[in-house]
């Protein structure tokens, strides 16, 4: 076992132990991730949330991941990893609001003129609608068992710290810190990628 796998399957353990003290929501956590006040304006930080905030808003979705009464994990890209999804598909640059920009056009594109529908199923794809810790994800990885999302029929299958999604041809995401942000209405485990529900044309 290499020791980033070490650390974190340790930290999981430490997380999965502890008592739920979260009064704070999902949303209000992604917001207090990127900066509280300045949460979802583009900067050259690529660790916070920013373009998910913003994806979510323009999605219409926010409401849902601020609902006292959901049970969710939400598997949260940082700013970096939409960086990287947008580099994937044929963006040459590298910072949040020509990303944003980018992944709009592409979305549109995908949408036949509404990048909103896809752009939701993108982010639908990212929530599950139990609260699973990482040690939960890593125990279903070693039973070969799926994780269910928020889009019907589309799941996500965890390889140990690797979350295996619906498109062949890119990188799968990885989990990375900050891990098991307990909320009131779920957790939130941050991705260095982005999940794709589909396979890309």
């Amino acid at each position: 076992m290499n020791v980033r796998l070490g650390g974190l399957l340790a930290a999981s353990l430490l997380f999965a132990t502890a008592p739920a003290v979260a009064q704070d929501t999902i949303a209000d956590k992604v917001v207090a991730a990127s900066g509280g006040a300045s949460a979802g304006t583009f900067d050259a930080n690529g660790n916070d949330y920013d373009i998910l905030l913003t994806a979510l808003n323009t999605a219409g979705l926010t409401a849902a991941v601020a609902d006292p009464n959901a049970s969710l994990t939400v598997f949260a890209p940082r700013d970096a990893a939409f960086v990287r999804l947008a580099r994937d598909l044929g963006y040459t640059g590298t910072d949040e609001q020509g990303t944003w920009n980018f992944l709009v056009q592409t979305l549109t594109t995908l949408g036949n003129g509404d990048p909103i529908p896809v752009l939701q199923d993108i982010l639908k794809y990212h929530v599950a609608p139990t609260r699973i810790s990482l040690f939960q994800v890593i125990v279903k990885s070693l039973f070969g068992t799926e994780i269910d999302t928020l889009v019907a029929g589309a799941t996500i299958r965890p390889f140990f710290l690797v979350l295996r999604d619906n498109e062949p041809d890119l990188q799968n995401p990885r989990v990375a810190f900050p891990l098991n942000l307990s909320a009131s209405n779920g957790i939130v485990h941050t991705i260095d990628r982005v999940l794709i529900p589909v396979d890309l044309p």
